[in-house]
């Protein structure tokens, strides 16, 4: 009985363990480009007179 317990754990430890990365697969180099909105440009300030 010994065997086949050890048997089940080794084949069920891929299963359990997983890749530890939640969510759909990737390729890696393949990011969504990213959106930056510029800032506004500073108002100038009043020049004392």
């Amino acid at each position: 009985m010994k065997p086949y317990k050890l048997l089940v754990l080794l084949l069920l430890n891929p299963l359990i363990a997983g890749c530890g990365q939640p969510g759909p697969l990737y390729l890696p180099g393949q990011a969504a480009p990213i959106h930056v909105e510029p800032e506004p440009a500073p108002k100038p300030e009043p020049k004392p007179d």
